[in-house]
């Protein structure tokens, strides 16, 4: 009896060598890969921007006495034809902008020209493109960092043409707009593709198809 007293002693006071060893930590999981960049939205920047556009002219004139680059055998005054058609010069147009919300921008366009336009005869060497347009960009289609827009704008042309005896006709005033591709490279830069269609109609009427590449720096 001693002995098995003894023994059940021994049990209870032996260490707890039996209990279950401490579980090690798992590792810690890894971090999640990094989702991809948001939309490039250019609400609170300032940007600006340079394009090179050419593009295709109608011209309708209100007086048989403007030259607008065409001749007609049944002209009434030096055989200057009524309605043409051509090239539009090369120019290029600096624009600044600002970005009021996230998919708009308010923009002010300056274009200058890189080569003469009509003169008043034939013969006569024409002005420098001039023009200053204020509008606005419209952002939708937004992904990621690609995006279409359109621009409707107000132009004010200050291009000097003379008439065939060497008078100024004065200033114009039209409508356009531009339409294209966005995409931003950047927060800081971005690239585009734009077609753009416009009108005047002071000095005579005219309608305008161009399209071109553009580049847009913005801080901060």
């Amino acid at each position: 009896m001693r002995v098995i007293l003894g023994l059940l002693l021994l049990a209870v006071s032996m260490p707890a060598w039996a209990q279950e060893a401490p579980t090690t930590p798992a590792p810690a999981t890894a971090p999640a890969a990094s989702e991809e960049p948001p939309i490039t939205f250019h609400k609170g920047q300032f940007g600006l921007s340079a394009r090179l556009g050419l593009g295709v002219r109608g011209i309708a004139t209100y007086k048989n006495t403007i030259w607008c680059g065409a001749t007609d055998p049944e002209g009434e005054f030096m055989n200057f034809a009524s309605v043409c058609t051509g090239r539009t010069p090369f120019t290029i147009d600096f624009e600044a902008a600002y970005g009021v919300a996230n998919s708009i921008e308010l923009t002010l366009e300056l274009r200058v020209g890189i080569e003469r336009d009509l003169g008043g005869t034939p013969t006569a060497q024409g002005p420098f493109p001039l023009r200053l347009a204020p509008g606005a960009r419209f952002f939708f289609s937004e992904a990621k960092r690609s995006k279409l827009f359109v621009q409707p704008e107000l132009v004010f042309d200050f291009t000097d043409y003379k008439d065939y005896s060497n008078v100024s006709r004065g200033n114009d005033f039209g409508v356009r707009a531009l339409e294209g591709f966005w995409l931003d490279l950047h927060r800081a830069y971005g690239v585009y593709i734009w077609i753009a269609e416009s009108a005047e109609v002071l000095r005579w009427l005219s309608f305008t198809f161009e399209g071109g590449l553009g580049f847009q720096g913005r801080y901060p």
